[in-house]
Order: structure tokens, then C-alpha cells, then sequence
């Protein structure tokens, strides 16, 4: 009797595997597939049950036997739901049969090991996971997105730039809750269960797992071409390149397990990519035409500041004068977006810098590959110009390891707190960072280029932030009670900006190099650590996706003013300084483009989505077909994973 029934798990699953392989085959379009899909689900949904059916009497058997790994199976996914639902996140058709799956092998593996070994095993693994939940449901409420064990490296700038983003949610009740219980009742059951690896049951726990793991493939989605392997759930699950998709789909759980094998595996560099991009690159795809302001600024120097954490949401003409004078004197970039990625400020500079995607499956791009060159790099093509080339920062060089990025990035110099003299409270004060700094800043000799990270706008955004206090008064005068204390304290952050401004206007005039000078303003992200409620109510902008719009001025009182309505991203900046101030780099080297020189762009974002103005798509998404920009962007990033993998633009000494 117990044979037959196995036979009609056998042949239902031929069944399936043929319903499968037609939907692979012959039906392409995507709505007729969502309904096989559907059907294939439900048929899988029914074969488990029929499965756990015939097995019924030995569970019910073996129920007591096995259950201290209920109870570590049930935490986790009780856990796991918990944070799912939580967060709002999809539940997809192939999240039950990983999990089941992950779980399933983790008991098995837990049973295999000797008894005392095993029991701290489980309770290690409770544990381990409650807190790990925990720390993604932090890091999500912040970046939308879920943190990688390879980010541990960054680990001390984290929680140095984390400083008061912590907020107590009652999910974490729920999680140390579940936990306690699952542990308490766990250490209470004395009977802990074994397997010798050599007994039959090995081979019934792997026929179910085997089962898993059959319905699992079933139930994936398969790319739907080659230009774009992102569709594929396998190529998700091999490179877990979009973390919040892979836990959709596979469930926290297997994210830690996979993200740990992933950490722990090391990279080699693959010769077929170096091949690919001389390839590649011997194709001019660019094809740049020059426009009006091509060589507009030749020979003129170049103040490019990095305004930490700067949103409009701060400008005005009366607090702030000098930001309003660049925005409505020079050339104003209002379509124009700065996406945050994994180390936000530290992958806005690099992006600046390069127009490079950022590293989103290897690690923070400062870490993993702060050994990399760049002979295409902004510092670079000035440095062919015969500039001088500096980078400044109040904070000490080695966050974020700019000490040595910034040698790979091509500058002459990169000055940090300790060589301009600061110390850890004025280091947070613009204004006194650029009395330090300005003749590095405006040297002697001409023409230079200045790359200027600031700091005050950092948050937190509360009574505490000593910059704030310096011109809270003002902020409180102009506003009184219209406006939220958060709000008040982080607009007062940006007055320091301000004034840091004013005394480098001051410094051009004095020095007369004021009609010789460019500068060129952008912020690094929006006030991501800011409560999100504040935000949205102040702004009125409640979609994520939008609220990486950012801003761009270049101010020159050799230009007219004007406005620039095209849409525009950090990753344009470079191809658009290297035609404006003819640097003669190659725009194919360049993911972005030159912003005069193109009829439109797009916005990339961290968990590869694009943005094209009008329409927000995910290049997962395998229901969007038959779309160019969709390729162009798959291309993108796998083009700048492999040039940082590979260190395909390094400086030949």
C-alpha cells in the first residue's frame, strides 16, 4: 500500500514536471504563464499535503520524538512570517517550499550531530536568528533594503554614522518573545532527538527534502532572456544581487544561510571578464556629439562640493543665501536624482568620481576594492589637464578607508581631519573645517580641482548635534512651531552649509579667481535617518523610489541662469564635467552619460530598478518584456561589477 502511494507521488510529479516544461516551452505570454503558475502552486500545495497524508501514522508515531526540532523549526518560521508581514513585504509562490526546505535540512543536519553538540546547535541557532532579524528590521526601516554579512568590514562606520536611528517597534517584542519561549520550552523537553547517519530515517527525511527541492524548481521563475539573468530565480539565488527579493522569495532564514556562504566563499577574479570588456569596449556605444556647452569651462578651475546629506527641503532665500544663489544664478538640475546605495556618502563619492555603479553583491565598494585604480576617474582626466588636484573632508581619512580610495581615485592629496588640523568637535563644523582647509581648497597655483566632502549636515537630527545648536535660534525665529522638532534640527545643520558658502565666496572675491572658478554643488542622498514620518509629512513625497531626488547646481558668473528639466542622475555628472571642461575621456568608460549630450536618461538603483521619469521597474520583473532600457541597465551593472572585479581601468605604474 505504502508503494502505491509513493508511485502517485511519482507520477504526479511527472505530471507537474511536464505542465512545467510546456509553460517553459510554449507559452510566452506572461499572463498565460502567471496562470500556470497559479496551477502549478496549487498542484504542489496538494502534493505536500498528500505526501505529509501518507506519512501520517509515522508522524503521528514520531511526533514526540522529534520535537525539540519543531520547536527550533516552528521559532524561526514564526520569526520569519513576524518580520515579513511586518514589513509589508510579498510573500511569493516559492517561499513555502524554501523555507520548508531550509528548515527541514537544518533539523536534519542538527540530528546528525552528537546530542550535546546538537542541543547548542539548536539554541545557538534561535538565537542567532532572533537577533539577526532583529538587526535587519533596523536596517530595513532605514534603507529599505537588507544589510550583507559581507558589510561587516564597514561595521565601525555603521554604527559611527548610525548614531540615534535606533527606534523601538513592538516587532522586537514579538521576535524576543517567540525566541525566550521557543528556548525556554526547548531547554524544558529532556528528550533530545538523533539520528545515526548509517538508519533508513537519514533516507525518509531526504525523500521529503528531495520533494522540497523538486516542487521548489517548479515553482521558480526562470529568466526570460539572456540579456536579462536577473528575472531567473536561480541567478537570484546564486548571487543574491537584490537581498529584499531574495527574502521574498526564499525567506529571511535562507537569506542569513545563503548570505553566510556567500561571505565566506572567496572571489575569483574570472579571465572571461577581462575578455568581455576589451570586447566590449572596443565598440564606441556612446557615440557623443558635441552640443553648446562643450569646452564651455576649458582651463577654468573646479569646486566640486559634496554636500552631506543636503535636500531642497532646506533652501531658502532668506536662511540660506549663498545655496539659493547657486541654485537661481547658475545652471539649476531639477529632474535630477542622487540614488543611495550600500554605504551611501562613500558610494555618492564614488559614483561622482567614476560614474560607476557601485559594488552591491562583493561588499562596500570602499573595502573590498579600495585597491583599485582608475586612469578614467574625474582626479584623472584633470590630472591629464595638468590641475592640481585635492580632496577634503573634516573627518579623519581613514572612514570609510578614503585614504586609500581616494589614492586609486587619482587625486594628488586627500586631506582629512588630522592634516588640517581638527579634532573630533570642530571637525563637524563646516566653517571651521574650511578655515582649515582653504588654501588647499584655493591653492596658489592654477587651475585646480577641489573636491569637498562636508560634514555638518550629518545626522542625528536632535538637541545633541552641536552644529545644529550653533543655528537653532534662527531656525526657531523663522519657523517657530509650524514645524517638527526633527525637521527644525536638521534644517539648522544646513545653515553651517550655508555659511561655509558665504566664506568661500568671499575667498574667490578676495583672491580674484572668482570669474575663473566653477563650482558645482551636489548632496550626497536625501535625510535617509531622519524619521520617516517627518520626512514624508514635510515633503509630501511618500514613495521611496522619489525620494532619492536630489539636486545638482553649477554656478559659473560666466553662464547665464537656467534651468535643466531633462532627467538627470550622480551617475552623469562625470561624462557632463568631462564635455563641459574638455578633459578628453572616453564617454564609454561612463555608465552615465553627458547630461547636454543626450536626449534622456535613467535612474539605477541599489536593488537594480530603474526609473525613467515616468515609470519605475524593477529588472526582475519578467513581466516587463520587449524594453531597451531594461537591457541597457542589466548591462550596466553587470558591466561595473566585472570593471571592479577585475580592476579593468587600474593606472599602469
Amino acid at each position: 500500500m505504502y508503494r502505491k502511494q509513493l508511485k502517485v507521488v511519482a507520477y504526479a510529479l511527472f505530471g507537474l514536471a511536464l505542465l512545467h516544461a510546456y509553460e517553459l516551452i510554449f507559452i510566452e505570454n506572461y499572463e498565460l504563464k502567471s496562470v500556470f503558475k497559479w496551477v502549478i502552486f496549487a498542484l504542489s500545495i496538494v502534493l505536500v499535503g498528500y505526501t505529509v497524508f501518507i506519512h501520517r501514522m509515522w508522524i503521528k508515531k514520531n511526533i514526540m520524538r522529534y520535537r525539540d526540532k519543531l520547536i527550533v523549526i516552528s521559532a524561526i518560521l514564526l520569526i520569519d512570517l513576524s518580520f515579513l508581514i511586518k514589513n509589508a513585504l510579498d510573500f511569493s509562490m516559492v517561499y513555502l517550499f524554501t523555507m520548508l526546505l531550509g528548515l527541514s535540512l537544518l533539523a536534519l543536519f542538527s540530528m546528525v550531530l552528537p546530542v550535546r553538540i546538537s542541543r547548542v546547535f539548536d539554541v545557538f541557532m534561535i538565537g542567532l536568528y532572533a537577533v539577526y532579524v532583529l538587526g535587519q528590521d533596523i536596517y530595513y526601516r532605514i534603507f529599505r533594503d537588507f544589510f550583507s554579512s559581507r558589510e561587516v568590514v564597514s561595521l565601525r562606520e555603521a554604527i559611527e554614522s548610525g548614531e540615534s536611528m535606533y527606534k523601538f517597534e513592538i516587532l522586537q517584542i514579538i521576535v524576543l518573545w517567540i525566541a525566550g519561549v521557543s528556548i525556554y520550552f526547548y531547554l524544558r523537553n529532556k528528550e533530545i532527538s538523533h539520528i545515526d547517519i548509517k538508519s533508513k530515517e537519514i533516507l525518509k527525511a531526504l525523500l521529503f527534502s528531495g520533494l522540497l527541492f523538486i516542487l521548489t524548481q517548479f515553482n521558480m521563475n526562470y529568466q526570460v532572456s539572456n540579456d536579462r539573468p536577473h528575472t531567473g530565480d536561480h541567478y537570484l539565488y546564486s548571487t543574491i544581487f537584490n537581498r529584499t527579493r531574495f527574502a521574498t522569495r526564499f525567506g529571511t532564514f535562507n537569506l542569513l544561510i545563503s548570505d553566510l556562504s556567500d561571505a565566506l566563499t572567496p572571489r575569483f577574479n574570472n579571465p572571461r571578464d577581462k575578455t568581455y570588456l576589451d570586447s566590449y569596449f572596443e565598440i564606441d556605444h556612446k557615440n557623443h556629439v558635441e552640443n553648446e556647452y562643450t569646452d564651455i569651462f576649458m582651463g577654468k578651475n573646479l569646486i566640486f562640493i559634496l554636500a552631506e546629506t543636503y535636500d531642497e527641503m532646506a533652501l531658502s532665500e532668506e536662511l540660506t543665501p549663498n545655496l539659493y544663489q547657486l541654485k537661481t544664478e547658475g545652471i539649476d538640475f531639477q529632474n535630477h536624482f542622487t540614488p543611495v546605495f550600500q554605504r551611501t556618502t562613500s558610494d555618492t563619492e564614488f559614483i561622482f568620481n567614476t560614474s560607476l555603479v557601485p559594488s552591491i553583491e562583493d561588499g562596500p565598494t570602499s573595502f573590498m576594492f579600495n585597491k583599485n585604480s582608475y586612469r578614467t576617474s574625474l582626479a584623472s582626466l584633470f590630472n591629464s589637464q595638468g590641475y592640481i588636484t585635492n580632496a577634503l573632508h573634516g573627518n579623519y581619512k581613514e572612514f570609510y578607508t578614503r585614504n586609500k580610495t581616494y589614492q586609486g581615485l587619482g587625486y594628488d592629496q586627500f586631506y582629512g581631519r588630522d592634516e588640517l588640523g581638527l579634532n573630533d568637535s570642530n571637525k563637524k563644523f563646516d566653517t571651521i573645517f574650511y578655515t582649515h582647509a582653504n588654501d588647499y581648497i584655493l591653492p596658489e597655483t592654477s587651475p585646480f580641482f577641489s573636491f569637498v566632502i562636508t560634514f555638518s549636515g550629518h545626522s542625528p537630527y536632535t538637541e545633541n548635534h552641536m552644529v545644529a545648536q550653533k543655528h537653532i535660534d534662527e531656525i526657531e525665529n523663522y519657523y517657530g512651531n509650524t514645524i517638527s522638532d526633527t525637521i527644525k534640527y536638521y534644517l539648522a545643520t544646513q545653515l553651517e552649509l550655508d555659511e561655509m558658502l558665504g566664506m568661500l565666496f568671499d575667498d574667490l572675491i578676495d583672491k580674484d579667481i572668482l570669474n575663473d572658478t566653477v563650482i558645482i554643488l551636489s548632496g550626497d542622498h536625501y535625510p535617509y535617518t531622519m524619521n520617516h514620518d517627518d520626512y514624508e509629512s514635510y515633503t509630501g513625497i511618500t514613495v521611496d523610489y522619489l525620494k532619492h531626488r536630489g539636486n545638482l547646481y553649477i554656478w559659473s558668473n560666466q553662464i547665464p541662469s537656467h534651468d535643466v528639466q531633462m532627467l538627470s542622475t550622480s551617475f552623469d555628472i562625470l561624462p557632463m564635467i568631462n564635455n563641459m571642461f574638455g578633459l578628453g575621456g572616453d564617454y564609454n568608460h561612463y555608465v552615465g552619460n553627458d547630461i547636454f549630450g543626450t536626449t534622456g536618461n535613467f535612474v539605477m538603483y541599489k536593488n537594480y530598478a530603474i526609473y525613467d521619469g515616468s515609470n519605475y521597474m524593477m529588472i526582475a520583473d519578467p513581466s516587463i518584456n520587449g524594453n531597451g532600457l531594461m537591457v541597457q541597465a542589466t548591462l550596466y551593472y553587470q558591466l561595473s561589477k566585472k570593471v571592479l572585479r577585475t580592476n579593468y581601468f587600474k593606472v599602469n605604474e
